[in-house]
């Protein structure tokens, strides 16, 4: 959420997209400074990405945090792409369901479903873990078991890709840096929408081309779609 000054100060958010190819290029190809999260300006967003070259064709997974309009535009704009559920953003749902002195034990027994060698141990192991706990915690139960699958989705591809497409964090990561950046350029708060899309430009730009550097890319597609 970003402060940006209107008649008084709006609220909005910044959506935010990125990808990451299967030898581990990271890049962030899009954002839109929002009112806020509906479906309509996800809708908006995911139809300006593709009309600039995501298609889709190619777009092998897309990882979430949940969020019901996003996860409802996606339906429409790229409906035959798997989706897989942040997993950091799932286990924080279950352990909001949970009493105190229940917390240590069950997320820790929960969090070893997702580190079984495969699919089927990962499903033979929630098993066990919903027997042990679906009378003491039978809405924590019920939150992981109604998107388990969406969550298992990241099994579907090579091991060594696992941890970096099973979560948003490095999504999440990007987002606090361009939050330094912003409280160290106005404070957090802009003067108008145009200098928050100006600001958010450059420290875009500047992080795709710090992760080029690292991987040693020469391309930015972000530069060239915009």
């Amino acid at each position: 959420m970003r402060g940006v000054r209107e008649i008084g100060v709006e609220n909005k958010v910044i959506l935010t997209a990125l990808t990451r190819d299967r030898k581990g290029k990271k890049e962030l190809i899009g954002f839109q400074i929002a009112e806020g999260e509906t479906i309509e300006n996800w809708r908006g967003f995911l139809v300006n990405l593709k009309s600039r070259g995501l298609k889709g064709k190619n777009l092998k997974l897309i990882t979430v945090d949940g969020n019901p309009a996003l996860l409802a535009a996606l339906k429409e704009i790229f409906p035959f792409c798997n989706v897989q559920r942040c997993l950091a953003h799932k286990m924080r749902n279950v352990a909001s369901k949970l009493k105190r002195s229940q917390k240590k034990s069950c997320m820790a027994e929960a969090k070893l479903i997702f580190t079984a060698p495969n699919r089927r141990e990962a499903i033979r192991r929630f098993k066990v873990w919903k027997k042990e706990w679906e009378i003491e915690a039978e809405r924590a139960v019920k939150c992981l078991e109604k998107d388990l699958f969406s969550c298992l989705r990241f099994y579907d591809f090579p091991s060594h890709l696992w941890k970096k497409i099973r979560t948003t964090n490095i999504l999440e990561r990007a987002i606090r840096e361009k939050r330094t950046a912003y409280q160290s350029c106005c404070r957090g708060v802009f003067t108008n929408e145009r200098s928050c899309n100006r600001i958010t430009y450059g420290v875009t730009q500047s992080l795709n081309e710090n992760w080029e550097k690292k991987t040693g890319n020469t391309q930015n597609e972000f530069t060239q779609k915009t």
